[in-house]
């Protein structure tokens, strides 16, 4: 851990460049995209309902940047609307902001952290409902320069990505709030990641966990970690095992939601994203997935620290 990061060496790093001293053969060609995108003026936007921004530009400025965007597939998380350019990504991911709405927690005035943030989607729907800040981490550098490409237009300075892993930072009881959304499945060990999350807690604090559901006990190993298509999928966990993960470093679940089972509505190609998925991932005849699990069921997790 002493080549780790600081949290505030690492806002300061990052808010001036994200790619600053990152290593990949693309880089080059995306700053070439980033500078290319056209200087215009912010109309308005909309981040409570949607993330919906208005530009005025002209439609050779659109036609140009809705091509440079389409260099940057695949879109997995959305949807956007880039003054009038509709990018329509694989997951419909206002439909899994709803179910973490209806929690009722309130973001309003707290420094968050989105763990995996991706694109920045849910950052700035974060920013919609009031949140002081946002810090997204989030090491696919494709990611993250769709996250730059849009705030090129938004011009959020709340909000801010490092190209890094929660692993990579020296903890810090740092943030009000917490995401860890689809990302615990992924982990090897899922108590340190929950551990980690913690450590990063102010006191008080609240980790909001999403995850797939466990549909064989209290926590389920998948072998050779592939499930629906997904790679690198080792733990599934019901309510109780992610209770008592949750004991083990002195946090206590207040409020989850129902399982959500994925379909195809939610999780589909688009021309954002043209490459396998949902529907790729299930037997038809079976309504499993090609690996004969049952399909994919999701659910939110809201962890007080003491």
């Amino acid at each position: 851990m002493k080549d780790n990061l600081e949290w505030s060496r690492a806002e300061y790093f990052y808010s001036k460049d994200p790619l600053n001293g990152e290593k990949d053969k693309r880089i080059e060609s995306w700053s070439k995209l980033l500078t290319s995108l056209p200087n215009v003026e912010l109309s308005s936007s909309e981040l409570k309902t949607e993330v919906s921004i208005s530009l005025n530009w002209t439609s050779e400025q659109k036609r140009a940047t809705e091509n440079l965007l389409l260099d940057l597939i695949p879109w997995r998380k959305g949807p956007f609307n880039l003054g009038g350019i509709d990018i329509d990504t694989e997951w419909r991911s206002n439909l899994k902001w709803e179910r973490f709405l209806s929690l009722g927690l309130s973001l309003e005035g707290k420094k968050v952290l989105d763990v995996g943030a991706g694109n920045g989607y849910y950052a700035f729907r974060m920013l919609g409902e009031r949140a002081r800040e946002v810090i997204c981490l989030e090491p696919n550098l494709t990611h993250v320069i769709q996250f730059l490409s849009i705030n090129h237009f938004l011009k959020k300075e709340e909000v801010k990505v490092i190209p890094k892993r929660l692993e990579q930072l020296t903890p810090k009881p740092n943030f009000d709030i917490i995401f860890s959304m689809g990302v615990l499945y992924h982990q090897r060990n899922p108590s340190d990641h929950i551990k980690l999350l913690s450590s990063n807690l102010k006191p008080k604090g609240k980790i909001v966990l999403e995850t797939i559901l466990s549909f064989e006990g209290s926590e389920m190993e998948i072998k050779n970690g592939k499930y629906a298509n997904m790679p690198n999928v080792w733990y599934l966990h019901d309510a109780n095992g992610i209770k008592d993960i949750a004991h083990q470093h002195g946090l206590k679940v207040s409020a989850y939601t129902k399982g959500h089972v994925t379909s195809s509505n939610e999780q589909r190609k688009t021309r954002w994203m043209p490459f396998k998925s949902f529907s790729d991932a299930i037997n038809i005849k079976t309504g499993k997935t090609l690996e004969g699990y049952s399909l994919p069921k999701r659910s939110f997790f809201i962890l007080e620290k003491n």
